[in-house]
C-alpha cells in the first residue's frame, strides 16, 4: 500500500494531476442530462489524421487498460454499461497516440570578458579565462494523446470530444503504466458531462 501510495504521489508529480492539460469540444444541443446508459463502439474507428499522432508503442495492453479506466469512469458517473440488443444512450470510444518528439536545450558557458552583476566584479564586466562555451543537447521523449468520444448511436454523430496530450514519463512496471493511464483517463472524463471539472 505504501509503495502504491508513493507511486501515485510520484506520478502526480510528474504528469500534475491537477494540471493534467484537457481541451474539449461538444454539441450544445444535446442533452447530455439524460444519459444513462453507453455500450462500446469499435476501438479506433477513423479518425482525422491532425487528431493522433504518429504511433509507437500502441498495443493492446494500453487498449485494455484505457477501456477499464473508461469504463470505471462511466460506473462512478452512474452511467452503465449495456451489451444486450437494448440500444444505449451513447456510443463511446477512444482514439491514442504517441509520438517521438526531440527537446533541444540551447546554452552558453560565458568565459573572458562579459557583463557582470555581482559586486566582486568591476562595474558591468567581469573576466572569465577561457572565452565563451555553446552547448547544445538533446534529448528525445515520448508526448501521448488520448482522445476520448462519445457518439450518438442513431446517426454516428460526434456529441462529446475530449482530448489530453502529455509528456510520457518513464514507465518501468505494469502498475507505474495503469496509475498513469488512470490518471489521464480521469483528468479527461473530469469534464463529462460538459460543465462538470472534478479532477
Amino acid at each position: 500500500m505504501l509503495r502504491v501510495m508513493v507511486l501515485m504521489l510520484a506520478l502526480c508529480y510528474l504528469g500534475g494531476c491537477s494540471s493534467t492539460p484537457v481541451t474539449t469540444d461538444y454539441d450544445p444541443d444535446f442533452q447530455f442530462s439524460s444519459v444513462r446508459t453507453y455500450a462500446w463502439m469499435s476501438v479506433d474507428a477513423p479518425v482525422s489524421q491532425a487528431a493522433v499522432p504518429r504511433r509507437a508503442d500502441v498495443n493492446d495492453l494500453m487498449r485494455d487498460r484505457i477501456r477499464a479506466a473508461l469504463d470505471a469512469q462511466m460506473r462512478a458517473k452512474g452511467i452503465q454499461k449495456v451489451d444486450g440488443p437494448k440500444p444505449a444512450d451513447v456510443l463511446l470510444t477512444f482514439h491514442m497516440g504517441i509520438e517521438e518528439r526531440v527537446e533541444v536545450y540551447d546554452f552558453h558557458d560565458h568565459f573572458g570578458y562579459y557583463p557582470c552583476f555581482s559586486r566582486r566584479c568591476s562595474p558591468g564586466y567581469g573576466y572569465y579565462p577561457g572565452g565563451i562555451h555553446h552547448d547544445h543537447w538533446e534529448t528525445e521523449y515520448q508526448q501521448g494523446r488520448l482522445i476520448v468520444d462519445i457518439v450518438s448511436p442513431e446517426t454516428k454523430k460526434l456529441l462529446w470530444r475530449g482530448v489530453s496530450e502529455r509528456r510520457i514519463p518513464w514507465l518501468e512496471t505494469p502498475e507505474e503504466r495503469r496509475l498513469f493511464i488512470v490518471d489521464t483517463v480521469g483528468a479527461v472524463m473530469s469534464h463529462f458531462p460538459p460543465g462538470t471539472s472534478t479532477h
